[in-house]
């Protein structure tokens, strides 16, 4: 799932904490909420100073600076910044002589804690250079250390009950293939665009001992001041395996599995971990589809979601009235549901985002298209003075413009894109005496 959006921390192997003290930190995050995800986000504004200064000549510059930006809210104990001059230098040099992740660790700087402005700033600038840094400064090295979750999938007798009984006709050989995500129920987590998911080598089910791979397809919208929209789209890899009906606790007895599978992946460098639950697909008339409810955690953080598979694009009308159904039996708002933008799959692809292409493209030294030079005239040209003049001034002005734009501006306009779901009134009024009792 696109779950790990709400923390980007992770990590591998155990701790000496016991079972009961990991069950009442992970209780701790739950009732923390979005406070403990705000305290890491935060926190994540020191990498953008303490990064700067492993090449700078003095750090207590950096740590006014940070200070200063963090507006009282940083904690210099948790960072060192030796770790980003020394165990992480390379990754941290390679940040800094590179436009999209310096903007990036800047627009996180800024964003202070808001877990939406964070998600945001990916959109925008994420990048392979950002990516590796986050990886050594936080999981590899934790040049900023503020785990409060330990690692790992949870524990059997840990996992999180799910809303709606486990489906009991479901099959793991029925998820082999490629599913579009068509519907979501968390905007921050679930509803970007172009969604698709490719499960390979699920036919072993809960026997198989190697874990089944999901490929995942996603992008994300994003504006940048002075220039169009554009579709940043971007892939990532699950490690999945399916649990058996009856597994092992901690403790060494037998215990019926809550969930359905459980899965690892990394997003933007770090580290999740999620316990998906089957609670609904079609019947035997009814196009596919399958209903996924699922948590997750990061070391900093726990959340949950929901979304739902469609073998199209679209969430085909006659499986309108189960998915509805299911929704409100779950406890959820069907009407709070997104509808996931998946037209850059249909064979009439929406042609709106060409023109934020080309202005990305033209944006950069060699887009073209600007001051009369053609894309051949300026492919020829290899250092940046030789480019006209009028490019570099409008690459600068660019620039200037990504640094001075309000973070928090931009991320919503992005969450603004996304579209509610409209039911057919006929779906509607199906079991609408049953009460929604969740929309969070």
């Amino acid at each position: 799932g696109n779950g790990g959006f709400c923390g980007w921390v992770g990590g591998v192997g155990e701790t000496t904490s016991s079972r009961g003290e990991r069950g009442e930190r992970r209780a701790a995050a739950d009732a923390e909420g979005r406070r403990s995800l705000s305290s890491w986000l935060a926190s994540v504004s020191s990498i953008a100073v303490f990064a700067a200064s492993a090449f700078m000549p003095s750090s207590a510059f950096a740590e006014n600076e940070l200070a200063a930006m963090a507006d009282g809210k940083f904690n210099p104990d948790l960072v060192s910044s030796e770790c980003f001059a020394t165990s992480c230098r390379a990754p941290t040099k390679a940040c800094f002589e590179d436009s999209g992740c310096k903007k990036g660790l800047m627009c996180t700087a800024r964003c202070l804690g808001d877990s939406a402005c964070i998600t945001g700033c990916f959109a925008r600038f994420g990048n392979d250079v950002l990516n590796e840094g986050l990886k050594c400064w936080i999981e590899d090295y934790k040049c900023i250390n503020i785990a409060i979750m330990e690692p790992g999938n949870d524990a059997p007798e840990e996992v999180p009950a799910p809303p709606l009984a486990l489906a009991t006709s479901f099959s793991t050989a029925s998820m082999e293939g490629e599913w579009y995500k068509v519907l979501g129920w968390n905007r921050q987590y679930d509803c970007f665009d172009c969604q698709k998911n490719t499960f390979h080598d699920t036919a072993g089910g809960s026997s198989a001992t190697q874990p089944a791979t999901v490929d995942v397809d996603f992008s994300m919208i994003s504006k940048k001041s002075g220039r169009e929209a554009q579709s940043n789209e971007f892939r990532m890899h699950e490690k999945l395996l399916f649990d058996q009906e009856f597994v092992s606790s901690s403790a060494g007895g037998k215990m019926k599995s809550r969930r359905t599978a459980h899965t690892e992946g990394r997003m933007f460098g770090l580290t999740f971990w999620e316990n998906w639950y089957v609670i609904g697909e079609n019947k035997p008339n009814e196009p596919e589809f399958k209903f996924i409810y699922y948590t997750g955690k990061t070391l900093q953080n726990t959340y949950n979601g929901a979304f739902v598979y469609a073998r199209q694009p679209e969430l085909p009308r006659e499986a309108m009235n189960s998915v509805y159904k299911l929704a409100r039996e779950a406890g959820m708002d069907p009407e709070k549901f997104c509808r996931i933008r998946n037209a850059c799959f249909l064979s009439d692809r929406d042609a709106s985002l060409e023109p934020a292409a080309q202005m990305s493209t033209a944006a950069s030294p060699a887009g073209g298209g600007s001051g009369g030079s053609g894309a051949s005239e300026l492919a020829r040209l290899n250092t940046w003075t030789e480019f006209p003049l009028q490019i570099r001034a409008k690459a600068l002005w660019f620039d200037i413009l990504d640094y001075v734009e309000d973070p928090m501006s931009a991320a919503s306009w992005m969450y603004d894109q996304q579209q509610k779901m409209r039911w057919d009134a006929s779906v509607v009024q199906v079991d609408r005496a049953s009460p929604a009792v969740r929309s969070d």
